[in-house]
């Protein structure tokens, strides 16, 4: 640990001093000719260009010279406290201090501030957010990212999307996000990445925030906690309201929550609830027609789409606080009861409307350890072990032209049960040199919703192996290596989802699929990464994914009908010459192929650009500004209609008045008109039709947040 951080300055001519053309993979030859990576590589070079010298005082000089560096500790990419520096993946950190600085009110918009992440609708007021990375998109229906909040995996059960806002902002005191496969660690769902949130530990104080702005939106965030001895409680709420940048959009949402920690001989234990409601309504996707014309408009066939949820989650966490061996346990429940009217266009102007009911209950806990045998560079083992068992009850039912609700049409209920073995290990044969390896067993079986011949048990192997080598003496520049697999189970909806959908000669059919299998990927990538004035990291990547599920129209249902290949680069720098600003520019480059088409998979952007930067002017000023673009992405896998993605310059300017602050947000400054995702359909003149979901226009926001 000590040696970690003793080291800093940049020697990057290290990486590329003898490299030759012919080293680099044939199938990254489009990214390094792309033009997104040359404008990226000449911003990166000039972050990465020292300027000339300015004298200064010899404090000032050490200020902002640390003789050595200082790293990060993280917890999320191994399952327990790792320098940053000696992770062999991308990993991102941001603190509070971060998030302030921010134009971010709700948990889905500062997850657009973390590189190599891109989110659609990340607002409030814009509707329900859509998270990719890598190349892996969900598009509403799947995610391919983790979401855990202090250790708790965070999905609904049918569909495994995650709920962004069901946490207060206020509360947030850290958020760790590592991109690429997690499997030998987390297991379902963990390819595209894995984000954790950790939340306040009980300390006396608190803050509240509140906002109102455009689309007659308003935000109240608190959190408060007081600590007495080796006991402490926090409670922390949220009310967030919005008429929403669309017709038929507005929405509403309540939560609180509340914690109570302890620390006793030998071990620390914390005690955990949050609960809330959620109603929205939904304006529907657009033709790109009238999305250029009028971007705000919502289709009539959608007027009465709705969801409104009831959610509440509990957990208790133990861990020992030896220092040598580190148990820890955890035990979970959390329920869910949602109604929902949602409209599915069949057809061009053709929509099948129907509302459902459900309730799900997840009842799960982990047993982990950390063992560091006694060495001056002592190897740290982990293993636990993950259970949960989650139930579904669904129901639909016909809605009439008017919106009423009216018979059952179909329903179903059963259960998956999860169980997942793991292990992982780390070695430093050298003072320069890390060797990690993990592997992982997963186990899903499910059971009920009515369905005969269905795949009840599914099962995977996630290993990988990493190596970390430090290139300077003073350790400031690490080049690192990664290979793995990972695996993603169909979901319950995808499997055995009981929506009728009318065949237009009397009967129904479903589109669910219970034969379907998991799609799995194995990953292989390399980069390097550097401190000092400038933080900055490179790293190219490969995954082939075999099994993709996609809805297949010959059988108008899910079939695992795809395989792809993601390949990649991504390029982060942060510049810290000076204490008053602090430029950065990322890029990510996503060239995911269909491999039996050849052509970049629909709604996938293939470069993402981030340029920003954060200022401190006089009088307790300062201003953040991001200008974030997209482009490369296609409606439809045939790459036959571009996506309109977008162009948007976002900036907070704060203005702290002692322990407390005032604030102005303009998102989207530009106004640009956008599309964020979509897709085709044919009308019934074999006419292919394009659909959109709008971005929200120009939105401003003004703030108050108070610390006590």
């Amino acid at each position: 640990m000590a040696r970690a951080r003793r080291r800093i300055t940049t020697f990057l001519q290290t990486l590329t001093a003898g490299r030759r053309a012919a080293d680099t993979p044939s199938d990254l030859s489009k990214i390094f000719s792309s033009p997104g990576f040359a404008v990226a590589a000449v911003a990166l070079a000039a972050l990465c260009t020292p300027l000339p010298a300015v004298a200064q005082s010899p404090d000032a000089q050490s200020a902002q010279d640390p003789a050595r560096f200082q790293t990060d500790i993280v917890v999320t990419p191994e399952r327990g406290e790792t320098p940053k520096l000696l992770v062999p993946a991308s990993t991102v950190v941001m603190d509070r201090a971060a998030l302030a600085a921010r134009p971010v009110v709700q948990p889905a918009e500062l997850v657009q501030y973390l590189p190599g992440f891109h989110v659609a609708q990340s607002e409030f007021y814009a509707g329900r957010p859509v998270v990719s990375a890598r190349g892996f998109f969900g598009g509403g229906e799947a995610e391919y990212i983790r979401l855990l909040v202090d250790g708790q995996p965070v999905a609904d059960v049918e569909s495994g999307l995650i709920d962004w806002s069901q946490l207060s902002t206020a509360s947030i005191r850290r958020v760790e996000a590592s991109r690429g496969p997690g499997a030998s660690m987390y297991g379902d769902s963990a390819i595209g990445g894995v984000i954790q949130i950790l939340t306040d530990r009980a300390a006396t104080g608190g803050q509240l925030t509140a906002t109102a702005g455009t689309f007659d939106s308003f935000t109240a965030d608190g959190t408060y906690g007081r600590r007495q001895g080796r006991t402490g409680f926090n409670v922390s709420g949220a009310a967030r309201g919005t008429g929403g940048a669309f017709d038929h959009s507005a929405g509403s949402q309540f939560l609180g929550a509340g914690a109570i920690d302890g620390a006793n001989k030998g071990f620390t234990w914390r005690w955990n609830a949050t609960g809330g409601t959620r109603d929205r309504d939904d304006p529907g996707v657009l033709t790109t027609d009238v999305l250029q014309a009028d971007p705000t408009a919502s289709d009539p066939l959608f007027r009465f789409d709705n969801a409104s949820r009831v959610n509440f989650s509990t957990a208790f966490t133990l861990r020992g606080a030896d220092v040598s061996w580190k148990p820890q346990a955890r035990v979970y429940f959390s329920s869910r009861g949602e109604d929902t009217i949602r409209t599915v266009l069949l057809a061009p102007r053709l929509g099948d409307t129907q509302a459902r009911a459900l309730t799900s209950d997840v009842f799960g806990g982990s047993v982990e350890g950390e063992y560091a045998f006694g060495a001056a560079r002592p190897p740290v083992v982990r293993f636990g072990v993950d259970l949960a068992h989650e139930h579904l009850d669904t129901s639909y039912r016909s809605v009439d032209n008017t919106g009423i609700v009216g018979g059952l049409e179909s329903e179903a209920a059963g259960r998956r049960i999860r169980a997942g073995l793991f292990t992982s290990a780390s070695f430093e044969p050298t003072a320069r040199v890390r060797l990690t390896g993990a592997v992982r067993w997963d186990d899903v079986g499910d059971a009920g919703f009515g369905v005969t011949g269905a795949a009840s048990t599914q099962r995977a192997w996630s290993p990988r192996g990493g190596v970390v080598v430090q290139l300077t003496d003073t350790g400031s520049v690490a080049l690192f290596a990664q290979a793995s697999k990972a695996f993603k189970v169909p979901t319950l909806d995808q499997l055995f989802d009981p929506r009728p959908y009318p065949d237009f000669q009397g009967g129904t059919f479903t589109i669910s699929n219970p034969t379907l299998t998991p799609q799995r990927a194995t990953n292989m990538e390399v980069g390097i990464s550097g401190g000092g004035r400038v933080q900055w990291s490179a790293l190219v990547y490969r995954m082939n994914v075999d099994n993709e599920i996609d809805f297949d129209v010959r059988t108008f249902s899910y079939a695992n009908i795809g395989e792809s290949r993601h390949a990649g680069l991504e390029l982060e720098a942060e510049g810290r010459w000076w204490k008053h600003l602090r430029p950065s520019i990322t890029y990510a480059l996503a060239d995911v192929t269909d491999l039996e088409s050849d052509t970049q998979l629909k709604n996938v952007p293939r470069n993402l650009i981030v340029l920003a930067g954060s200022f401190d002017f006089p009088w307790a000023i300062a201003a953040h500004v991001r200008y974030n673009r997209t482009w490369g992405a296609f409606l439809d896998d045939a790459n036959a209609f571009p996506i309109d993605g977008p162009s948007t310059l976002d900036l907070r300017v704060r203005h702290a008045i002692g322990r407390h602050a005032v604030f102005l947000d303009v998102v989207n400054a530009t106004n640009t008109t956008f599309e964020e995702y979509g897709y085709t359909l044919v009308d019934f003149r074999g006419r292919t039709v394009p659909y959109a979901y709008a971005g929200a226009q120009r939105a401003l926001r003004a703030g108050l947040s108070l610390s006590f």
